[in-house]
């Protein structure tokens, strides 16, 4: 049984379901908003703090010009006044498919459960309809047992590297409508908001 928006009990009282069970504990309070172009030098650092055990440095030309020219979603994580992680979301036209590009928490901030917010953050944008959706991500062949325990699978391993040694893998994961449901309304639990393109009036209200 999964926890839902129109369920009356409490995530605490539920069997959630394998992916729930890896992403709830790990869900970070914060801010989660689109990405704006002042904010290239936050993200550029984020990149540059993953090199080169993570990310190959001969990269961060081609991550520049991705964010120029835009994806489905591209989100940033604002965390104690800082950006601390930042991923993209491409929605494949009208196919069952979706890919998470570029997924980075800054080197100061990993194993704090940023990832996962924004795994979660990400995946909750998604608009299922009568079937399934698969997510594919592409990751460094040591990344694949994080991605593992949320249920998703290796799929291949490409011989090109990631930065100087690391390995380039292709991880898939099959999601539901009820897992976004359940994914959104574990979000709204620890009061994290996703805000996309210009603020709503709620949010301007607040900030006055």
């Amino acid at each position: 049984m999964y926890f839902s928006e129109s369920d009356p009990n409490t995530e605490s009282e539920k069997e959630l379901s394998p992916l729930l069970q890896a992403i709830v504990p790990k869900l970070v309070s914060c801010r989660i908003r689109e990405f704006q172009p002042e904010d290239l030098e936050a993200c550029v650092e984020i990149y540059r703090s993953n090199e080169p055990d993570y990310l190959d440095p001969e990269g961060l030309k081609s991550f520049v010009e991705f964010l120029a020219i835009g994806t489905s979603y591209f989100l940033v994580i604002e965390y104690d006044g800082e950006l601390v992680a930042c991923g993209g979301l491409e929605l494949i036209g009208d196919s069952d498919t979706a890919q998470l590009v570029y997924g980075m928490v800054h080197g100061d901030h990993h194993r704090r459960g940023f990832g996962t917010t924004l795994l979660a953050a990400r995946i909750s944008l998604l608009e299922p309809e009568d079937r399934p959706l698969e997510v594919w991500l592409q990751a460094t062949r040591t990344s694949v047992p994080f991605f593992g325990h949320f249920g998703f699978e290796l799929h291949s391993v490409s011989a090109k590297p990631v930065g100087p040694t690391q390995e380039r893998a292709s991880v898939w994961l099959s999601v539901d409508e009820q897992d976004i449901e359940d994914i959104r309304f574990a979000l709204e639990e620890r009061t994290i908001q996703i805000f996309l393109n210009d603020p709503t009036e709620e949010e301007e209200e607040e900030e006055e």
